[in-house]
């Protein structure tokens, strides 16, 4: 059974979340912001890929110590790849499937918050970067963010949510779907 193991790190006192998916057939590490020695010590098994949802500087601060701590390919969409200084990648397209390490991640292209940036629904669940954050949404008044993508994007990903659905971000804990929808006020209405 995959589990999802939240990996909270502090970049300059910043705190920001690397999650490890503990799947059947290995592990797979998402987003890599600092502290190398913290989210290589999450790993049980080996690493078989590295995903990362956008690449504002506390999600790739540690990027390359991850990436040559494990030797596993590193996954990102075309439009953020140049700004991780990371030149061999496999990129990530919307709606694509990846069977890493027997267990599926399909990529949904969310932006809005940074050019680039992804959703993983792994099962029921999404991690979901900072599209999304406890009562809020990712900030939109930074360089190469907008409003309006950013609510495109959530009215991507809303509709697949479940009762159930957790919602891993990059700050803050992880969420339940059903309660950022009774009580996060920047969430769009959803339509049925």
């Amino acid at each position: 059974m995959t589990e999802i193991e939240q990996v909270t790190v502090s970049m300059s006192g910043f705190e920001v979340n690397v999650y490890v998916v503990h799947a059947p057939e290995g592990d797979v590490i998402v987003d890599a912001g600092a502290e190398p020695g913290k989210i290589l010590g999450a790993v049980r098994g080996p690493v078989v890929a590295v995903l990362l949802t956008h690449a504002h500087a506390d999600h790739i601060g540690a990027l390359d110590a991850v990436l040559s701590g494990t030797n596993a390919p590193f996954y990102v969409h075309p439009d953020a790849a140049e700004a991780t200084g990371v030149g061999v990648y496999e990129p990530l397209d919307e709606g694509q499937e990846l069977e890493l390490a027997g267990e599926s991640f399909r990529v949904l292209h969310t932006p809005g918050h940074a050019p680039g940036s992804v959703t993983f629904v792994v099962g029921r669940d999404q991690i979901v970067g900072d599209l999304i954050l406890p009562g809020s949404v990712g900030r939109t008044d930074i360089d190469g963010a907008s409003w309006e993508e950013i609510e495109v994007s959530l009215r991507k990903v809303m509709p697949l949510w479940e009762d159930e659905t957790r919602l891993y971000a990059g700050h803050g804990p992880v969420m339940l779907a059903k309660e950022e929808l009774a009580t996060n006020p920047y969430l769009p209405p959803v339509v049925a």
